[in-house]
């Protein structure tokens, strides 16, 4: 290869620097009237919850973008969500092309894990862009486990899948084992909850807990509970659903006020549901626009259609809104904060 005299490689460098010009340049609208392909990341297995969300979510964007872009899902398990976390956050380009839908418990895991958490971003500076659904969620287990109630689970062994430790799902476990005395032991490593609720059909696992109660998991184990196969034993949030008055939420078992404090905590995380988020510091303009083409799709009685057609609840959260929650969490006073970090320590 030739080398380049110092004047031409000065002109070299200047007409690239002019070149890259107009696209730093670019308006939000011409960006992506010239974008062809975007990107979803999705931090679990294809199937679940969090990918058929992503992937109506692709749909309904791309029809309101300028530009109509064409949505790739790109399935990146591991963590528990928190590779693909830790991949939107350093790696993954922060013009407005890449967005993520992020499992709930993972934007607060630096706060409840510290040092021990895997996490590599600052949740606060995403570029937070909305969630189709707030989220509950509810303890299962096979009629023939060896324990179907949370004062069984005292005596007997109970094997929990679970895909991370970070995840809410292994800390619920730890939770009860904590407040409640059961022995609930997580099984990890399942790719994500269509894989978990497989483990327990082939009875690899007693139960699960599922995190979300929103999607494809929701109407499976409905239905199995409805055929006796199944059974909840607790709901995990602040209220109960309607269709299960008399199973039990994690705050009607739970009496010591202190730890009804910190379940508030936890379990406040939940309106969050499944967030779509994007890298930080994105052009400001994008992330407006992004924002504006949620709300938009979600206020289409087609998404909400498609939706309950597939069976999945649709309780939105805009951008706005998901951001100040974020920023409230980390907000929290400090002595509530040791209190669930002691809680959810994942054992060494």
């Amino acid at each position: 290869m030739p080398t380049l005299s110092p004047a031409k490689l000065c002109l070299t460098l200047i007409a690239g620097v002019s070149l890259a010009a107009p696209a730093l340049g670019q308006s939000a609208e011409q960006f992506y009237k010239a974008q062809k392909t975007m990107t979803i990341i999705v931090g679990s297995a294809a199937g679940g919850s969090y990918d058929t969300y992503a992937r109506v979510m692709g749909k309904f964007l791309s029809a309101n973008l300028p530009g109509h872009p064409n949505f790739v899902t790109n399935n990146m398990p591991g963590g528990g969500g928190m590779r693909a976390a830790n991949y939107l956050y350093n790696v993954a380009p922060k013009d407005g092309s890449t967005m993520m839908i992020m499992a709930r418990a993972i934007p607060t895991a630096p706060l409840l894990y510290g040092a021990e958490s895997q996490s590599q971003f600052e949740a606060t500076k995403f570029t937070w862009i909305g969630s189709l659904v707030k989220e509950m969620g509810m303890g299962v287990v096979a009629k023939n486990s060896p324990a179907t109630t949370l004062d069984e689970m005292k005596k007997a062994e109970i094997t929990m899948g679970v895909s991370g430790l970070e995840g809410d799902p292994a800390m619920y476990s730890r939770l009860f084992n904590s407040l409640y005395g059961t022995k609930l032991k997580n099984i990890a490593g399942y790719q994500g909850q269509p894989e978990t609720l497989n483990a327990v059909e082939k009875g690899e696992v007693h139960g699960l807990f599922l995190s979300g109660w929103s999607g494809s998991g929701r109407a499976y184990v409905k239905d199995k509970v409805a055929k006796g196969d199944w059974k909840i034993f607790v709901q995990m949030g602040l209220e109960k659903d309607p269709d299960y008055p008399e199973i039990p939420t994690v705050m009607d078992v739970i009496e010591n006020p202190k730890d009804k404090e910190v379940l508030k905590f936890l379990f406040g995380r939940q309106i969050l549901g499944q967030p779509f988020t994007a890298p930080p510091a994105i052009p400001a303009d994008r992330a407006a626009m992004l924002r504006a083409a949620f709300k938009t799709s979600v206020d289409d009685p087609a998404m909400r259609a498609e939706l309950e057609r597939q069976r999945f609840a649709l309780s939105p959260v805009y951008g706005e809104d998901a951001l100040k929650i974020i920023t409230e969490l980390y907000a929290t006073p400090t002595d509530v904060v040791a209190a669930a970090q002691k809680l959810v320590k994942i054992p060494q």
